[in-house]
């Protein structure tokens, strides 16, 4: 079964490099596990005994206080969550959940740790990600506390719309309850954002948008490369 799972997770960043022994110790006593959508896979304050590699799907990370909910992010396959949590041993610090069918490794975390303190590969490659996930969250702060509401979403579209689909309707990836919560708005907010980017060629209708001027929209947003460029799974990285 090790074997198998390693196959499975070889190509994701954080496995790339890795002996075939150290991935087998990783792997002891992981497994495969499928969950449908919207289901909670783990909540916030918990001590998880394993981290986990999406292999398929796409999950949300989220938070909440007092009853306020807050999203914080979207992670897609290849994608590996709580490591930080398992190495220092301590409560998961966000909740997840998935978004639609997906599949998973769940990996033991005694495993990450004792690799991490062993295998010094692997414990750059960790290092690699957890930068990764600095520079993320850092992007992600600055967005909030730069733009505006209308901005935020302005930028998301330009992100996510693909540049030469102007003028026909693109399927959004996630709801927009789930979108909103990304943005830090209700999804009454979210929909006076979407018609106050109606003049800048925006268009809204059900669970699909459209941008018929992508330049005009561009205009508006501003957008920031140090803000808005991926900083997830960086192709060209030098090894350490």
């Amino acid at each position: 079964m090790s074997n198998i799972i390693s196959d499975l997770i070889k190509n994701a960043p954080m496995f790339k490099g890795l002996s075939d022994e150290t991935l087998l110790s990783l792997t002891q006593g992981s497994f495969v596990q499928r969950y449908p959508a919207s289901v909670a896979i783990f909540d916030e304050g918990e001590i998880s005994p394993f981290i986990y590699v999406l292999l398929e799907g796409q999950i949300e990370r989220f938070s909440i206080h007092r009853g306020r909910e807050s999203g914080l992010g979207f992670l897609n396959a290849g994608s590996v969550f709580i490591v930080s949590a398992a190495i220092t041993q301590t409560e998961n610090t966000y909740s997840a959940r998935t978004l639609v069918n997906s599949r998973f490794v769940l990996m033991p975390a005694q495993n990450v740790r004792a690799m991490f303190n062993s295998d010094p590969q692997f414990a750059r490659n960790v290092a690699h990600d957890l930068a990764e996930c600095e520079h993320e969250t850092l992007a992600e702060l600055k967005n909030q506390k730069l733009r505006t509401m209308a901005e935020r979403l302005a930028n998301w579209i330009l992100r996510t719309v693909p540049a030469d689909s102007a003028g026909r309707w693109i399927r959004l990836p996630m709801s927009k309850q789930a979108l909103a919560l990304y943005l830090g708005t209700t999804p009454e907010n979210l929909w006076r954002s979407f018609v106050a980017l109606e003049p800048y060629g925006v268009g809204v209708r059900r669970r699909e948008v459209s941008v018929s001027d992508f330049g005009k929209l561009a205009e508006f947003a501003g957008p920031n490369p140090m803000i808005d460029r991926s900083w997830r799974h960086l192709e060209d990285h030098p090894q350490l």
